[in-house]
């Protein structure tokens, strides 16, 4: 069984379970309420690992939502957020603000799945099959397979920020395949094995004699 994963040796480990300051009939007190809240969602947003024990903080930090008339207010959000981690005793060491702020900007927009659906999309996998003749015309006709697709394939730099860091624990995701022939992302550990079994299953006779595109031919303004 997993438990919560350590950021760093030191400050913030150990500001994780125990009160810097307080002390009472000389034993150290366990931090409790939003601070507690606050240093384990920071271990726990910084791991792919989620282990039970991780539900409470992270119920609270994504349940941080500020709202305009327009909607989600997103950066008051991340605003509060950042704030509502800033409660952790640990969040005056050395580097902590930068990696708060990481954490306030991609926690859950940068995983696969996240970007598996925010960013989906129709790919088609096309030929021509002949014409139809009218007049003094000719019209193409096309046998078209759709495909789905994700269509962003550059992480956003707030994704790498917070992904990519050394405190983190196997965040790191990796597109697999080409959008135009339906391409996702993975996480990074599983990118090889993804990659080969997409590029087997989309080459040879599977793409032999089509085209692909993320547009569909039938609907071109040249047709």
């Amino acid at each position: 069984m997993h438990t919560l994963p350590a950021v760093r040796a030191g400050a913030l480990a150990l500001a994780c379970v125990l009160a810097p300051a307080a002390h009472a009939n000389g034993t150290i007190e366990l931090l409790t309420g939003i601070p507690r809240l606050a240093c384990e969602a920071t271990l726990c947003l910084s791991s792919s690992l989620r282990p039970g024990e991780c539900s409470p903080s992270l119920d609270h930090y994504f349940g941080i939502k500020k709202f305009n008339k327009r909607g989600l207010d997103w950066s008051a959000t991340v605003a509060a957020r950042r704030a509502f981690l800033s409660e952790c005793p640990a969040s005056g060491e050395d580097g902590m603000a930068q990696r708060i702020d990481a954490i306030s900007h991609g926690a859950g927009k940068c995983d696969a799945e996240y970007l598996n659906s925010s960013y989906s999309g129709t790919a088609y996998k096309w030929r021509e099959r002949g014409y139809r003749y009218g007049g003094d015309s000719a019209e193409p006709i096309y046998e078209v397979h759709p495909l789905r697709t994700v269509t962003l394939t550059q992480l956003p730099a707030y994704c790498v920020v917070y992904n990519d860091h050394a405190w983190t624990y196997e965040l790191s995701i990796r597109y697999v395949g080409r959008p135009a022939m339906g391409g996702y992302w993975i996480k990074a550990e599983d990118y090889d094995a993804a990659q080969a079994k997409w590029e087997a299953e989309h080459t040879g006779q599977w793409a032999n004699g089509w085209n692909f595109s993320l547009t569909d031919p039938r609907h071109r303004s040249d047709n």
